[in-house]
């Protein structure tokens, strides 16, 4: 999902920029340069989704930029280096 890119976009010079960030400890790649709250947690989380007794905390640091914090229906502009941290907390 987060490496797929449109096919004239692949082809396009200049557009196949990929980014390192690492994601709860783990090195990722990924060539979308922005990242939404869903996306990360996707990343940390393969397959889960916030629900009702299951929610998600997103946090980031960034070495070039804004440290903050994502919630559902946001995003932020990715780069190199980035540091997510994805905390799985269980509203039971």
């Amino acid at each position: 999902m987060l490496q797929e890119k449109a096919s004239h976009q692949v082809d396009a010079p200049g557009h196949q920029k990929s980014f390192t960030i690492i994601v709860n400890g783990r090195r990722r790649t990924i060539t979308d340069h922005k990242l939404t709250y869903i996306e990360a947690v996707h990343l940390a989380y393969p397959g889960e989704q916030p629900s009702e007794t299951v929610s998600f905390t997103v946090t980031y640091s960034n070495p070039h930029g804004k440290d903050g914090s994502l919630v559902e229906g946001q995003e932020v502009k990715v780069q190199d280096g980035m540091v997510l941290n994805v905390r799985k907390t269980d509203r039971s």
